[in-house]
């Protein structure tokens, strides 16, 4: 199986890294002075098992590596339309692309109608492109728990003890579920990956806490557990997850967090800036859309009252419109 991990930055780079790493035969689409460092010096990623470096085929330009059996897509979610612009020569008429992003997915609401009625998503692809050049059939979805860091061009660095990864179809019930065997042959690849039936659940029970922990932090330019040990932030980080939380009961995803408590209690050890603060650090695009703007948006739709996320979210923006990130 040919393999393509299209915006190999932190997550992607861990996941080239290590299939490549297991014999897979994996190729990458990155650009600037990461794609020069890997051309030049191979790919390295620092874990708590040691250091490895792969040499693997590495260009900004998706036609030098022509038509692959599964895209991985872990760009940023602001860049997705272009994308979506780009990503042809790797697609053949039974090429697999699975989106391993933070946030509500882009195909969130189709074939999709919690109490008879369909999210409006179109926050997450305004200009219909990903519809239009991907498709909703050819999709799936990666719920990512791997925690990364870009920490110099060509070298990544993983935070996480454990790494785990599910994959399910963009629309769950389709004929040809391809989850299981995708799994299957990703998995055992220096981390575990699941098929999941419905990525959605497992979409919001990481959301829940990313909801939190990703605006807070990049408002105090703290690491979650330096917001998290404050007992004000604390308390609005707990709010923040029980808000996102109704949101996803009401749309039939009511196990996504059994013990609010819990959950923060595990954020006070967690010595990890999340990617929303890694990307304001340095200068990029923000995941706001994907990751609060929409869970706005799709609470005012089933009319859940989210006062804390109305609150924090036009400060997030001007803090990021302020950086140029937004």
């Amino acid at each position: 199986m040919k393999i393509c991990i299209f915006g190999a930055g932190a997550v992607g780079s861990f996941l080239a890294a290590r299939l490549a790493h297991s014999g897979k035969t994996v190729s990458v689409i990155v650009r600037g002075p990461h794609l020069e460092a890997i051309k030049q010096d191979g790919l390295t990623l620092e874990g708590k098992d040691g250091t490895i470096n792969v040499r693997l085929p590495a260009s900004a330009n998706p036609a030098e590596l022509g038509p692959q059996d599964l895209v991985i897509v872990s760009a940023k979610t602001p860049s997705l339309p272009q994308v979506a612009q780009s990503i042809a020569p790797l697609l053949h008429a039974d090429t697999a692309v699975a989106f391993a992003i933070n946030g509500v997915f882009w195909f969130y609401g189709d074939g999709f109608k919690p109490n008879g009625i369909a999210p409006d998503t179109t926050r997450l692809d305004r200009d219909g492109s990903l519809h239009r050049l991907i498709g909703v059939e050819r999709s799936l979805g990666i719920v990512v728990r791997s925690s990364n860091e870009v920490i110099a061009p060509g070298v990544v660095r993983n935070e996480s003890a454990a790494n785990g990864f599910n994959i399910g179809e963009a629309m769950p019930g389709r004929a040809k579920d391809r989850a299981p065997a995708l799994a299957a042959t990703l998995d055992g690849s220096g981390f575990t990956i699941k098929a999941l039936t419905d990525i959605r659940q497992d979409m919001w029970a990481k959301l829940v806490r990313n909801s939190a922990s990703s605006p807070l932090c990049s408002l105090t330019g703290s690491d979650v557990a330096t917001a998290y040990n404050d007992p004000a932030i604390g308390q609005l980080a707990m709010t923040l997850m029980l808000e996102t939380k109704a949101v996803a009961a009401a749309h039939g995803f009511a196990d996504v967090m059994d013990d609010a408590n819990a959950a923060l209690k595990m954020g006070l050890n967690l010595h990890h800036k999340p990617s929303m603060l890694q990307d304001l650090e340095r200068g990029r695009a923000m995941e706001i859309d994907s990751q609060l703007a929409i869970v706005q948006d799709l609470a005012r739709q089933a009319k859940v009252p989210t006062p804390v996320l109305d609150t924090v979210l036009p400060m997030l923006v001007m803090r990021a419109k302020t950086a140029g990130c937004y």
